[in-house]
């Protein structure tokens, strides 16, 4: 069993505000033994410990840190098993995971955040209310509460997509203006900071972070304002364009998925216009990257091997598999069998290509019958 008496020891005798010879003449020892006690050079003697806690008021557990360490490990606990569930699209037992967690710890700002970012993860739109007041509520507590600065980050960005997908844009925005400026962020300092491999590294990330950031906000423009087909299918290009760019020799990891819906996207525009070659044309690409994207999946069901990118600009990073959740299941030739079954489709089901490309779905996509 760890135990962290040194420091529960001086934090108690701070707290109380008694100096170490107090605490020494209490015990009838000397001061330097309990200076050895607080730098973690000893012990003291087992008959001590119950004078010692019951002078604090304290339980022993609590003394030598125990109760403290055995709740670090239990919240550690389930944040991996959140992590397993999410890795494997299993939104509703993760809720029920955070759920059973908010009892046990309900003031610990970990747990509020892996409740919210659970009942997010629904991707209802809009939130239902019951979530949403519980998202609101976990998180003004967050913000009101913590310090801790990833934990504040996620709970702003959790209330201000869930208050957009109720319509309050009002209040959307005021979170959104708690976010943080686009020229200080940790990838753009830390870019400015490091030196050597390390910098290589971190500026990599940067740039991958702005690629995938410029990609996101392009596919949203079709959502803001009236575009001719023309012009949406450019928005969704031009983030194909940057991450193509990027991993300039397609060897693409996670973004195989991310490219396989902007395809899907184009498909879908040139569909409505009932553009049956350049539809093709834009789901066989949708189909050869959500086949990438399942490959990982395929290969390694538990996601334990890294694997490099090899393009220039990013060839110090990793793809790793067991780092990605999500809030389905299946994989990505699952959500893609399932966009195959939108009637705006019908007037190309039929032919050869479209078949082949439900076939080849098919022998990646994990549930491929409840597609």
């Amino acid at each position: 069993m760890e135990i962290n008496l040194k420091d529960q020891l001086r934090t108690l005798r701070q707290q109380k505000n008694i100096t170490q010879e107090t605490l020494a003449k209490h015990l009838g020892i000397t001061p330097q033994s309990v200076g050895k006690w607080e730098r973690g050079e000893g012990f003291p003697d087992i008959t001590l410990l119950p004078q010692i806690a019951l002078y604090f008021c304290v339980s022993i557990d609590t003394l030598l840190g125990v109760d403290k360490i055995q709740i670090e490990n239990t919240i550690k606990a389930y944040l991996k098993e959140s992590t397993r569930l999410m890795r494997g699209g299993e939104t509703e037992k993760n809720i029920a995971l955070w759920e059973a967690a908010a009892k046990e710890f309900p003031n610990d700002h970990r747990v509020m955040a892996g409740w919210m970012g659970a009942l997010a993860a629904r991707g209802i739109w809009p939130c239902p209310r019951e979530d949403a007041d519980t998202i609101l509520a976990l998180g003004e507590r967050i913000l009101e509460e913590s310090t801790d600065i990833m934990l504040r980050e996620a709970a702003i960005q959790t209330l201000c997509h869930t208050l957009k997908s109720m319509g309050d844009e009002v209040n959307a925005l005021r979170y959104a203006k708690m976010g943080g400026s686009i020229d200080t962020t940790r990838e753009d300092l830390s870019a400015f900071v490091l030196e050597g491999e390390a910098g290589v590294k971190a500026t990599q990330e940067y740039i991958l972070s702005l690629i995938n950031h410029a990609a996101l906000a392009a596919s949203l423009l079709p959502s803001k304002t009236t575009l001719c087909a023309a012009q949406e299918v450019k928005a969704y290009q031009f983030g194909i364009d940057l991450l193509k760019l990027l991993f300039s020799d397609d060897n693409v990891g996670f973004y195989a998925n991310e490219l396989s819906r902007l395809y899907s996207c184009i498909a879908r525009v040139y569909a409505k216009e009932g553009n049956s070659l350049d539809t093709l044309a834009a789901l066989s690409e949708c189909v050869r990257y959500a086949r990438m994207s399942a490959k990982t999946e395929c290969d390694d069901p538990f996601g334990t091997a890294a694997s490099s990118y090899t393009a220039p600009m990013v060839n110090r990073l990793e793809h790793i598999p067991a780092a990605i959740t999500k809030n389905y299941s299946g994989n990505a030739c699952d959500l893609r069998l399932n966009d195959l079954m939108w009637d705006g489709y019908d007037f190309i089901r039929k032919t050869e290509i479209f078949g082949q490309l439900t076939k080849e779905l098919g022998q990646k996509a994990l549930h491929p019958d409840k597609s």
